[in-house]
């Protein structure tokens, strides 16, 4: 076979590829609920470890908590974000404040609803793997004054 045959069916295989399977990579698996109550649990006991050294691990994109579309927050004592592993330009914010795209006062329910045995809030958030508002249920629980959660998106 000459050159310019083997190039022309190098380029069908090419348009073939694209067209059956696309040029986006796969989507990651959304986490879930297991993953998202592993997380909390991974969070709080490095709390308790190392205090509140472990808020900067938090914070940190690299810190071991997030993983894809999940992230773990935490409130303090104060009910103010100190930790926030999607958006750290949410941090000092109050929890009584936030409110979902429906006026949903989630932080509120987050602060009155969370236990040392933990609970799930539903409400709506912006995905940071999509960049859309969904539906969103997070994980929370209470330890050693703080509020410790992480989400999935529905």
């Amino acid at each position: 076979m000459g050159g310019g045959v083997r190039a022309s069916l190098r380029m069908l295989l090419v348009v073939v590829a694209v067209a059956t399977f696309g040029t986006a990579a796969p989507a990651l698996a959304a986490g879930t609920a297991d993953e998202a109550k592993e997380m909390v649990a991974k969070a709080i006991a490095l709390y308790r470890d190392v205090g509140a050294e472990a808020f900067h691990a938090i914070n940190k994109p690299d810190g071991g908590f997030r993983d894809r579309d999940l992230y773990v927050f935490v409130f303090g004592p104060d009910n103010r974000l100190v930790a926030h592993g999607a958006d750290v330009s949410l941090l000092g914010q109050d929890a009584m404040a936030l409110k979902d795209v429906d006026g949903r006062p989630f932080g509120r329910a987050m602060v009155e609803t969370a236990t040392a045995e933990g609970t799930w809030v539903d409400y709506k958030w912006r995905n940071p793997e999509t960049g859309k508002t969904e539906a969103k249920s997070s994980w929370v629980v209470k330890a050693d004054g703080h509020i410790f959660g992480c989400g999935i998106y529905k």
